[in-house]
């Protein structure tokens, strides 16, 4: 009898303990498993995505490091890809799972760690800029004009040539003859220097002026200040020290130039502006503007009393 109750009270002992391990498994499982694309053949550097059939791969379905896996090309990725349009740019085997990082295109999620994945078009360029002003709850992926302002001109610009040179020049040339004048020797008709043009007078504007110079320019990246936070275990992000911009190849001295010399600040776009047909040259705004429309506004206004 008592080795009955005995049995008994181990079963449901067993049980409990048994029910308890399956719970703690089940709440504390792994993860599902992340299906990656892997390569069923080889696929050449300079492949535009459009042309990769979807057969071309197999879905691989792994576990492990959520990192690691991030970092390779998903089903939910490549469909992204495809809509935005992309090129190849390193050679992918047969049989090897697909990196992000071998694929340009503006719909790779890596572009936010390796911004040149996004410059599919080679007249695009990454430029940084730590003395730009802009809004502090800019992200990457956010789209900006860049303004440069001027409050005042350093210094006139004049040509290096000056008119004085033409009498230096017939000195010269003068000299030169009767040094290498030999006995005997015809001595050459002096040559008529040409004229040296007037340098052309430049036009000052009226400062301060303004201009955009680069319109429609996609934020690659954006550096902050960092700091710890009281508890010691996290870091707090704090003001906007640089961003990365991708802007015109043609556009970076400008830019470069008004980081460095002017002031220079970016006004983000509305997520509604179309920035591939959006925009276009602006006219630009100096301080004769201001008094111009200064004046329009107050005669609109006082012929309307």
């Amino acid at each position: 009898m008592v080795n009955k109750r005995l049995l008994i009270i181990g079963a449901v002992v067993a049980l409990i303990f048994g029910g308890a391990i399956f719970a703690l498994s089940f709440m504390t499982g792994t993860e599902p498993p992340v299906e990656i694309l892997a390569a069923r053949q080889d696929i050449v550097e300079g492949t535009l995505v459009g042309d990769i059939p979807d057969d071309a791969f197999a879905r691989i379905p792994l576990t492990g490091d959520e990192i690691l896996l991030s970092s390779y090309l998903t089903e939910t990725v490549w469909q992204q890809i495809k809509l935005a349009g992309g090129i190849v740019i390193s050679d992918v085997y047969q049989y090897e799972a697909i990196p992000l990082s071998a694929i340009a295109s503006n719909a790779n999620p890596k572009v936010v760690d390796i911004p040149r994945l996004g410059l599919t078009d080679p007249n695009l360029v990454v430029v940084s800029l730590a003395n730009v002003s802009v809004p502090n709850g800019i992200k990457a992926g956010d789209y900006v004009d860049l303004i440069v302002a001027v409050e005042s001109a350093q210094e006139q610009v004049f040509s290096l040539v000056q008119t004085q040179n033409i009498e230096t020049l017939t000195e010269a040339a003068a000299e030169t003859e009767l040094t290498e004048l030999v006995e005997g020797e015809e001595v050459a008709p002096t040559p008529t220097p040409t004229p040296t043009p007037e340098p052309t007078p430049v036009v000052e504007p009226d400062y301060p002026l303004a201009k955009v110079i680069v319109m429609s320019a996609r934020v690659a990246d954006v550096q902050r200040d960092r700091s710890v936070s009281a508890s010691g275990d996290r870091l707090v992000l704090g003001e906007v020290t640089g961003i990365d911009l991708v802007i015109p190849r043609q556009a970076q001295e400008f830019v470069l130039m008004a980081d460095t010399a002017g002031n220079l600040g970016a006004s983000m776009l509305s997520p509604m502006v179309d920035a591939e047909t959006d925009g276009g040259p602006t006219l630009g705004a100096h301080f004769e503007d201001l008094l111009d429309l200064f004046a329009a506004d107050r005669n609109a206004l006082e012929e309307s009393e």
